[in-house]
């Protein structure tokens, strides 16, 4: 039996992050049941997620269960996503400041939970438990960025950086976030990273990346390869033929509806490259295998910053069917 090199890819979507957190928390413990001993992340040999994907792959790379993870969105949505009008603060005669959200309590409650999951030291990607792809993009040079553990001898900088750093720097979505700006300095070196935001702008769907990386850095032939994608809802973004132009509101603020439509393409695209790319490589020789676990929201989609309890409650409701439907596919997908 072939011993495949699996990944993991979790796309971005702010809280529909609690999606793909609930479908891994059923996929979890059916897994406990059979090797009750083995944690999530090691099932994959490689994790990549963006944005809110980067949160949960850092964190199932440090040995969070997902069980906790659902929690972490449940319990503090609010308090990343409070009430847009919250925001609306009177300075030098301007109603709204450069994002609508800070990004501090955010920051906060990453680097407790990682903090928590690393006996009470700050975790650095040097001390997650299997190999990491986060995508970022660095504002400073107006360069993509892969922050990754140091699973080839080329990468010399990223291990070092603090896990929550690096997880902030993707989720820093424009309009949302502010540009995510930090040093550091710990046993291995220091430095600043300026100006990083979503990786989402070029990599909402990291799962092209991971492939790349296993092909180019990591010596594995496209036989080898599994790659389980989990979305966070795909919704229809319809401009209807009676549409008139909106002002520059409508599209940015309260609810940034040109970066959702961005994302949710960019999302839409790398999956049509990867079944692309699956199908010429099968007719030579044999591809890799990938499985795509995706909601259609259809017109009826959830903001990505939304926080009420209504929403919360459909969001895990989806995972959960996403799981009910989806789960003895995935786990026979993760056979060897």
């Amino acid at each position: 039996m072939k011993n495949y090199f699996k990944i993991l890819s979790i796309d971005g979507g702010g809280i529909r992050g609690l999606i793909p957190a609930k479908v891994l928390a059923e996929l979890e413990e059916e897994l406990k049941k059979k090797n009750p001993d083995k944690k999530l992340y090691e099932h994959f040999d490689l994790i990549c997620g963006t944005s809110t994907g980067s949160i949960l792959a850092i964190a199932i790379a440090l040995g969070i269960p997902s069980t906790e993870l659902v929690r972490f969105y449940n319990e503090y949505a609010v308090e990343i996503f409070p009430k847009w009008y919250l925001k609306i603060v009177p300075r030098s005669g301007r109603a709204i400041i450069t994002s609508i959200y800070s990004n501090k309590k955010l920051r906060k409650r990453l680097e407790e939970a990682y903090k928590a999951a690393n006996g009470g030291e700050v975790p650095l990607l040097n001390d997650l438990k299997t190999n990491i792809c986060i995508p970022t993009f660095n504002g400073n040079t107006g360069e993509i960025n892969i922050l990754k553990t140091k699973h080839h001898d080329d990468y010399f900088r990223d291990y070092k950086i603090p896990a929550h750093e690096a997880a902030l720097s993707s989720s820093s979505a424009p309009i949302y976030f502010p540009p995510h700006t930090f040093s550091y300095s710990n046993e291995f070196g220091k430095g600043t990273n300026v100006n990083m935001i979503d990786g989402g702008i070029f990599a909402n769907n990291p799962a092209l990346i991971g492939v790349l990386e296993a092909t180019e850095k990591m010596n594995k032939d496209f036989s080898e390869i599994k790659v389980l994608s989990l979305g966070t809802g795909k919704g229809k973004h319809i401009i209807k033929k009676s549409w008139k132009e909106k002002d520059m509101w409508y599209w940015l603020f309260p609810k940034p509806r040109l970066l959702d439509i961005i994302l949710d393409s960019q999302a839409q695209i790398t999956e049509q490259y990867l079944l692309f790319l699956e199908r010429v490589i099968a007719k030579d020789k044999e591809g890799f295998k990938y499985l795509r676990i995706q909601h259609e929201f259809g017109s009826d989609t959830i903001d990505l910053n939304a926080s009420s309890k209504k929403d919360l409650q459909r969001l895990e409701a989806v995972g959960e069917e996403l799981a009910k439907k989806n789960l003895k596919e995935i786990i026979n997908f993760l056979k060897d």
